[in-house]
């Protein structure tokens, strides 16, 4: 769902807070869909807003009616050719998409220097996307892992290349969810864990979380 930008002058009017909650949740795939959420399902001060700015729009309109006839004749062939051009923004929707991942070098050995991994990148699906505003994230839902084979080239110093195969852990995202951003950092904070750990024992806790959940995947 795209991410809409409301400007507006302060001191003219502010923009509702429930419609802002309203607009969060609701589906919309088209302008068509935003239009009826704005106009049908906003009563209360969502709606004065709204006939406040129409009813601005039409006196201008109707004061310069006259005035812009004749120009308006001339531009209708060139409006003509603008709106055979011109087409609506379809909305990047909160869903899985092919994503290229690159496999940290950690990942796959995170003491040594000196090797290469191949492949070095690979496909996985991720969450992506726009939600209705600023406040909403794409979020998984729903996760699953997997267990890919790679190759790591070691090169030791006046020695031929030596290749190992390694076993790396993918993530792929199955289901996508608009979720408030606060929600999106509470729950990366406990997906990480604690944070204030010493480096070594964090590493081999880590390495040993891993190869545990290989041996379990392969199973």
């Amino acid at each position: 769902m795209p991410q809409l930008i409301f400007l507006c002058r302060q001191k003219e009017f502010a923009i509702p807070q429930d419609f802002i909650d309203r607009l969060s949740h609701s589906e919309i795939n088209s302008i068509s869909d935003l239009q009826r959420l704005l106009e049908v399902n906003s009563p209360g001060p969502g709606n004065e807003v709204i006939e406040e700015v129409k009813q601005k729009h039409h006196q201008k309109s109707h004061h310069s009616f006259k005035a812009a006839s004749s120009d308006l004749k001339s531009l209708q062939l060139s409006h003509r050719r603008k709106r055979s051009v011109v087409e609506e923004a379809v909305p990047a929707m909160c869903k899985t998409r092919t994503v290229v991942y690159e496999i940290p070098r950690s990942q796959v050995d995170p003491t040594a220097a000196n090797f290469l991994i191949w492949p070095s990148c690979v496909e996985v699906k991720r969450c992506t996307g726009c939600c209705n505003t600023g406040n909403m994230r794409c979020h998984p839902s729903k996760k699953q892992h997997r267990t890919v084979k790679v190759a790591k080239v070691e090169f030791a110093s006046r020695k031929k290349a030596k290749l190992k195969e390694v076993l790396v852990r993918l993530e792929d995202h199955l289901e996508c969810v608009c979720t408030s951003q606060h929600h999106v950092i509470e729950h990366a904070e406990a997906d990480t864990g604690p944070r204030k750990v010493k480096n070594g024992k964090k590493r081999k806790h880590r390495k040993q979380a891993v190869a545990a959940q290989i041996n379990k995947d392969i199973q």
